[in-house]
């Protein structure tokens, strides 16, 4: 994937999508600046400040890297996607809609995450004066780091998080890092400090699901059908 490239010297905004679709947000002053499906810079040149969508090619490479945590889970994966999805894209698990799969898949939602993603930036863009990184949707719990800067922690994955990025974080080569917690491990540590009791606190056990999901802002069905 070619380095983003700057036509001026104006105020960018750079907006990079995570879990919830891939794609590349720039806002610039005259120009809107963009990547096309294959991978390409292309301009295109503006009245006023618009936002503008720009797919980051997808079908060049599952560029987004996923870890867990003892590392026995290293693989690349396509972000929209869930670990579920990418590791069975993957060959790495079986169906999980298969028999009981699910719930012999169950300690994957009990892991840490971690998607990494490298990104380039050309020496022009690196002298505009605003960066802001946007995620239309994490799900759920994540801390977020541009190389080893603390952007923030994301828990609600029913809104949209922007951070604005200081000068000094980014570089020509750049990682951006996501660390997920087990949301279920979160919903649990959330109920029990708690102070009053909030039921339902599991559901059926015909659901073979997992308990307390009123104490996290995702949606329900992750925790049981």
């Amino acid at each position: 994937m070619q380095p983003l490239k700057s036509s001026k010297n104006k105020t960018l905004i750079m907006i990079i999508s995570g879990t919830n679709g891939a794609k590349l947000w720039l806002l610039s002053n005259l120009y809107e600046i963009c990547w096309d499906t294959n991978g390409n810079v292309y301009f295109a040149e503006q009245s006023n400040y618009q936002v503008h969508r720009c797919t980051i090619d997808n079908s060049s490479g599952n560029d987004w890297i996923i870890n867990n945590h003892n590392g026995s889970y290293n693989i690349r994966g396509e972000v929209p996607g869930t670990i579920h999805t990418i590791l069975l894209a993957a060959n790495q698990i079986s169906e999980p809609y298969w028999g009981y799969n699910d719930v012999k898949l169950r300690y994957l939602v009990y892991d840490l995450w971690t998607f990494r993603k490298n990104f380039s930036l050309t020496n022009d863009i690196l002298t505009l004066t605003k960066f802001t990184i946007h995620f239309d949707q994490i799900d759920t719990i994540a801390n977020i780091t541009l190389n080893q800067c603390f952007l923030g922690q994301t828990n609600n994955m029913f809104v949209a998080y922007s951070f604005d990025i200081t000068r000094n974080c980014l570089k020509s080569t750049n990682e951006l890092r996501l660390d997920f917690e087990s949301p279920v491990i979160y919903a649990l540590d959330q109920s029990q400090s708690y102070n009053d009791s909030v039921p339902p606190f599991c559901p059926p056990d015909i659901q073979h699901g997992e308990c307390h999901v009123q104490f996290i802002r995702k949606e329900p069905c992750s925790f049981s059908w």
